[in-house]
């Protein structure tokens, strides 16, 4: 049943698209986007003004997140807070000005501050957490029994460019201006103005 409703939004869809012009079905979609970000924005412990979210698939404790002015998350957002470790009340806070790919998964249990004009690609995983500590008691149980740990705070600086499919690990500080090669493992401190590249990454000093 679920097959066939699928396939009948999809021929639905492409005759639509026939009929009406491509600019009338994207300020249709503009309208949706509005309407969206309005309805998710008193879940937030902040939602500043001109926010846009396109489409969330997971969101988890948001009265812990805090988003600037003018910034915009595209399709497929996991943005997720977890207060599963002791004595740490997780934060996510997002400067003005961002710009977030489709598909990126922000995913905390201390403390990520990424911070103004940020542009991400897709893809883009930025975690401050994993599921448990690499040490033969926390190894012998499987991952989804191990508790949360965190290695530290992930921060992001100003105007930090980061490419599609980079992961950014617990632990590291990226500084103002600097840029993320797309694909990079972001494994230690990221100095301002230089480029990271690789897995794990290389600092390229410009």
């Amino acid at each position: 049943m679920l097959i066939m409703l699928r396939e009948l939004y999809i021929k639905l869809f492409a005759t639509i698209r026939f009929i009406l012009p491509y600019r009338r079905v994207k300020s249709w979609h503009r309208l949706y986007r509005s309407w969206y970000s309005l309805w998710l924005k008193p879940n937030f412990k902040e939602f500043g003004n001109n926010v846009y979210v396109e489409g969330v698939e997971l969101l988890s404790h948001p009265e812990t997140i805090s988003i600037g002015d003018n910034t915009a998350f595209s399709k497929g957002l996991y943005l997720t807070s977890w207060p599963f470790i002791e004595d740490i009340t997780p934060m996510i806070i997002i400067g003005r000005n961002c710009s977030f790919g489709a598909y990126n998964h922000i995913t905390c249990a201390n403390k990520i501050e990424i911070g103004e004009g940020v542009l991400t690609g897709k893809w883009v995983t930025i975690s401050d957490n994993s599921h448990g500590k690499t040490t033969l008691d926390h190894l012998q149980f499987r991952p989804q029994r191990r508790p949360l740990y965190s290695k530290g705070p992930v921060v992001i600086g100003d105007n930090v460019w980061i490419g599609d499919k980079v992961t950014i690990l617990p632990g590291v500080t990226i500084g103002n201006n600097a840029v993320i090669g797309a694909n990079t493992v972001v494994t230690k401190d990221v100095p301002a103005y230089s480029i990271a590249v690789g897995n794990p990454c290389k600092i390229i000093t410009v």
